[in-house]
């Protein structure tokens, strides 16, 4: 299974998120009006969002599967609460990692969303910040294979918003206003929707501190004492970087690491963050 590339950075991501803030969630904080990001309030600002999303959940011991549960910190999150969980990840990393934190406690499946037949139907189909890599038109006829009779769909993710025009802009996710024809189109119902990107929005400054603060300065100190001490390695290796990273690529990896065009107020602009409950319409 050939890993996506928006994958390989949330391995990346999770890694450096669990030194500098000392954190396992992978996902966006909602920080309070006036405050000021910081690693050492991430994982307070995480929490919130955890605790935003558990509300929107029946009581225990409902059965939930975590579509795109990440390193697993949700899913036992969910399984300390007494819920019966299982999770699936298409990331090779991050099923290990899940494994070794959750033990026998849930069941982690390695598998895109697509190509998963458990055989069983869940009361909660749940997406957190997974459900924009989940192609649209695929979702809700899986979802109509998975989610058991009043059940509910929770999706706590990032949108497109009108003003989107496309290129590379901070954020991602489908087109909010095609989102809502497919729910329509489906046979579906929202039945309830909380628009929070305001308070998602300052962890972009988080995103910004670690690639273009930590990140960045590392691998141009690191390359400048290769040049420096090893000039005829440093050649070779900027050589096979050529050679083997197309050059689309390398200005992706170069734009991500300057993150220039990342910041809270492109976010803003760019997209509608959302926590919401959907149920099939009756009839």
């Amino acid at each position: 299974m050939k890993k996506p590339k928006k994958h390989a950075d949330l391995d990346l991501f999770a890694r450096m998120l669990k030194v500098f803030a000392d954190t396992p969630w992978l996902h966006y904080g909602l920080w309070l009006e006036g405050e000021t990001p910081s690693f050492p309030k991430v994982r307070q600002a995480q929490e919130r969002y955890v605790d935003k999303l558990l509300a929107l959940l029946p009581p225990a011991p409902a059965s939930i599967l975590d579509i795109g549960g990440g390193t697993g910190a949700m899913a036992g999150r969910l399984a300390s609460l007494g819920y019966e969980v299982e999770m699936l990840t298409p990331s090779d990393v991050q099923v290990g990692i899940a494994r070794e934190a959750l033990g026998d406690s849930v069941t982690v499946h390695l598998s895109r969303l697509e190509e998963f037949f458990p055989g069983r139907r869940f009361e909660v189909c749940l997406f957190s910040e997974s459900y924009q890599y989940i192609p649209l038109a695929a979702s809700f006829a899986k979802l109509e294979e998975l989610l058991a009779p009043g059940g509910r769909v929770v999706i706590a993710d990032c949108f497109r918003s009108d003003a989107f025009q496309g290129g590379r802009a901070i954020g991602g996710g489908h087109r909010y206003a095609r989102f809502l024809e497919a729910v329509e189109e489906a046979g579906f119902a929202i039945t309830s929707n909380e628009d929070v990107t305001a308070l998602a929005a300052p962890s972009i400054e988080i995103d910004r501190m670690l690639y273009r603060d930590v990140l960045a300065p590392v691998v141009t100190q690191l390359g400048g004492l290769l040049e420096e001490r090893r000039p005829g390695t440093h050649w070779l290796a900027t050589r096979a970087y050529r050679m083997f990273v197309s050059g689309n690529e390398r200005q992706r990896i170069a734009d991500r690491l300057k993150a220039e065009y990342r910041t809270p107020e492109l976010f803003i602009e760019n997209n509608t963050y959302r926590f919401m409950t959907l149920e099939r319409r009756a009839g």
